[in-house]
Parts: structure tokens; C-alpha cells; sequence
């Protein structure tokens, strides 16, 4: 597609996501267009075909879109999340824009997995957990376990966490994880836990991960969302301490 057909899709997609989440509007945004680069996707172990960024200086809120890739729709209302969660709990915060990192992640994943169900609206119905979803012919209990085995190998690598943006991105793919498992635990009838976090807690340690995996369920209001950005920077502060020498 050219880049004003990609234009044109992304706002018909935005007219459904906002009928989809029923709010009046989504923030403005400006859209750009990338390649995705091989070599960095295979460092950090995960690419995407769009990335929504805000720049919390400017009040301007970016969604990138690769020319060169499909454009599905949760893909582009995973995004639009970010976008709009961004605006309600992060505007023109830069501590607040950082430590939402983990809850947008995992609303975004929510809304992702309910498009790729067919859901016509954020008001969902129960469904099995053995039904197919949009993406490679997966069963909903085979692409949560693909969600969480991502999880396992990006934290199995032996550079990880490589740099601040690989171990971001791989906190951002746990995050990604609860919020599919959120929505089967609510709303699949059959739904069963299979998953060995056995690596994960050793990365982790088992007090945090227990603390965040009972915590991430469910829709979360303004007091849980504030309440995210406490466990996200347990994760997240040990780390930094070590890359900026910070006792």
C-alpha cells in the first residue's frame, strides 16, 4: 500500500476503535512510517509492524506504522491503546509515561486478543478456550502459551537483559502476557493455567513475580493503574540502578 492508502486504513481503523472502547475521541496523533531493522529485531529477540511514542515535552503522541508489513487491526488498536492511556494517566509526565510501561502493555493485550476473537465491543462475552483466533490458525490456549514461551526465550537469552530497551521490551512481553491471560481467566469457560514460571521467577524473584502475577487481573480503575506503576518499577529500578552505577 502506499503511504496515503496506509493513511486512510489507519483512520478507519480509528473510527472503529473508538466505537469499539465507546469514548468520544482518541488524542490527536501523527503517524510516520518505518522499515523494521532486522538486525535489532534479532538482538532484542521481538519486532513490530507499529509502535505508538509520546513525547511528553512536546504533548505529541506518534504512531509508527511499517510500510512494508500487514497492518492488522489489534494490531493498530493495541497501539491505539497505548495512545489512549497515555493521555489519561501519563500527559506530559515523563516518570508517570515510564512506569505505565507495564499497564498499557497489558490493557493493549486485552483489547488486542478481544479483536482477534471478533468481539464488536470492550463489552465482551464468554467464549472457549480451545476456539480459534485471528492469528495463524491458533487456538486461544496456544497463542496465550505462545505469549508466555516469548516470555521464557527473551529472558533465556544469554545477553539478557542485553540493554535498558531489550529489557523494556521483554517486561513489556510479560506485561503482554497477563493481559491475554486476564481475559481468558474472565471470560473463557474452559480456561487452564499450563505454564512452567520456573525461568521467569529466577529473573524476577518469587516474592515480586507472585506479587505481580495475583495482581494483573481483570479491568483495572485509576487507583490500580497508579498502583501497577509500584510493582512495574520493582521490576524495572534494580536494573537501572545497575546500568546508571546508582547504589
Amino acid at each position: 500500500m502506499t503511504e496515503i492508502q496506509i493513511k486512510n486504513l489507519i483512520k478507519e481503523y480509528e473510527k472503529e476503535y473508538i466505537e469499539f472502547m465507546e469514548i468520544e475521541k482518541l488524542p490527536q496523533y501523527k503517524i510516520d512510517f518505518f522499515e523494521i531493522n532486522v538486525e535489532e529485531s534479532d538482538a532484542t529477540g521481538f519486532a513490530s509492524a507499529a509502535q505508538a511514542y509520546y513525547n511528553t515535552k512536546t504533548d505529541e503522541h506518534i504512531l509508527r506504522i511499517c510500510k512494508s508489513s500487514e497492518i492488522p487491526r489489534y494490531i493498530v488498536f493495541h497501539e491505539f491503546t497505548h495512545i489512549l492511556d497515555t493521555e489519561m494517566y501519563a500527559k506530559q509526565d515523563s516518570w508517570k509515561y515510564m512506569a505505565l510501561s507495564g499497564y498499557t502493555e497489558y490493557h493493549a493485550a486485552q483489547v488486542e486478543l478481544m479483536i482477534m476473537l471478533g468481539a464488536d465491543s470492550i463489552q465482551t462475552q464468554d467464549f472457549s478456550f480451545t476456539v480459534d483466533v485471528e492469528i495463524g490458525n491458533s487456538t486461544v490456549r496456544n497463542y496465550l502459551n505462545s505469549r508466555h514461551q516469548l516470555v521464557v526465550n527473551m529472558m533465556n537469552r544469554t545477553d539478557f537483559p542485553r540493554d535498558i530497551e531489550a529489557l523494556k521490551t521483554t517486561v513489556g512481553v510479560l506485561y503482554n502476557y497477563f493481559g491475554v491471560r486476564s481475559i481468558c481467566k474472565m471470560y473463557a469457560k474452559d480456561y487452564t493455567e499450563e505454564v512452567d514460571n520456573t525461568i521467569i521467577i529466577q529473573k524476577l524473584s518469587k516474592v515480586l513475580f507472585e506479587e505481580i502475577n495475583s495482581f494483573m487481573v481483570g479491568w483495572f480503575n485509576e487507583a490500580q493503574v497508579e498502583l501497577s506503576f509500584v510493582s512495574y518499577m520493582k521490576i524495572m529500578w534494580p536494573m537501572l540502578q545497575s546500568y546508571f552505577g546508582k547504589e
